[in-house]
C-alpha cells in the first residue's frame, strides 16, 4: 500500500522477510523490467540529490525517476533517511585512506594532504552535501550511528597524523584537535561551495572540477600548518603520487 506521506515508515522487516528480498527487476510503470531495483533507486536518488539537493527531493520523485510505483520504492527504503544512509555508507574512501596512512612511515605532512584531498574529492563526487548529511544525522543519531562513528574515526585518524607532524616539526606547534577541526572546516566548506554557488560566480566557476576543489582545500589547510610553507608544492606532489601508488 502506498504510504500516505513522505514521512511514512514501514515496520522493520523480519529476518525472514529480509532474506526473501531478491535483487530482481520489478515491473516498471511502462511495463519493462530492470536489473537490481535497490541499486537503481540509489542511482536515481544520487542524481536527484545532486541536482536538487537532499531537502528538495521527495520519495515520489525518486520513484518517478526509476519508473517504479512509490510502494515499490518503500519496499526497499522505508524513508528518505534510509536512502541517505545507503548513499553515505557507500562513501568511505577517505576513512580507508586516513586509517591506512595514519600509522604509516610517510612524512606526516604528506599523509595529511593525502587524506584531506581524498576527503574533498569523495564529497564532491558523491551525491550528498556533507552539511545535509550532518544535519539529518544530528537529528537522528540512533539511526545514523554508523555514519557518525565513521566520521569520528576519520577525525581521530587525521588528529593522529597532525599530532605526529607537530611532534616531528613538519607542522607548526599547536593543539592537534583544534588543528584537525580547522582542517575539516576547510574541506567541508569547500565541498559545500562546490555544490552551492555563492555571489562570486567567477570564483565558483573555478571550483567546477572536483579535483580542483580537492587540491584547493588540501593545499590551503596544509599550508596554514606547515612549518615550511615553501615546501607545499613538494608535499602535494608526493601525496598525489602516494595516492596513485597505494590506492
Amino acid at each position: 500500500m502506498t504510504p500516505t506521506s513522505e514521512e511514512s515508515r514501514r515496520p522493520e522487516p523480519s529476518r525472514a522477510e529480509s532474506s526473501r528480498r531478491r535483487a530482481v527487476g520489478r515491473p516498471r510503470r511502462d511495463g519493462s523490467t530492470g536489473g537490481d531495483p535497490q541499486q537503481e533507486i540509489l542511482d536515481a536518488a544520487t542524481r536527484l540529490f545532486a541536482e536538487r539537493g537532499y531537502a528538495a527531493t521527495t520519495m515520489t520523485e525518486v520513484a518517478r525517476a526509476v519508473g517504479l510505483g512509490q510502494s515499490s520504492v518503500y519496499y526497499w527504503f522505508r524513508s528518505k533517511e534510509d536512502l541517505l544512509r545507503g548513499l553515505a555508507g557507500a562513501n568511505r574512501q577517505s576513512l580507508v585512506v586516513a586509517e591506512r596512512l595514519a600509522a604509516g612511515t610517510t612524512p606526516a605532512a604528506v599523509r595529511l594532504y593525502a587524506v584531506l584531498y581524498t576527503d574533498v574529492l569523495q564529497m564532491c563526487r558523491g551525491a550528498l552535501d556533507f552539511y545535509d548529511l550532518e544535519r539529518v544525522a544530528a537529528a537522528q543519531p540512533d539511526s545514523f550511528a554508523e555514519i557518525l562513528d565513521d566520521y569520528g574515526r576519520l577525525r581521530a585518524a587525521i588528529e593522529a597524523v597532525v599530532a605526529a607532524g607537530m611532534e616531528s616539526g613538519e607542522l607548526l606547534p599547536g593543539e592537534p584537535r583544534l588543528a584537525t577541526l580547522a582542517c575539516l572546516a576547510q574541506t567541508e566548506g569547500i565541498q559545500h561551495r562546490f555544490r552551492t554557488p555563492g555571489p562570486d560566480a567567477e570564483g565558483d566557476a573555478a571550483l567546477a572540477d572536483p579535483e580542483v576543489a580537492a587540491r584547493l582545500a588540501a593545499t590551503t589547510a596544509l599550508r596554514a600548518w606547515l612549518a615550511d610553507p615553501a615546501s607545499t608544492p613538494e608535499v602535494e606532489a608526493r601525496a598525489l603520487a602516494e595516492l596513485e601508488r597505494e590506492f
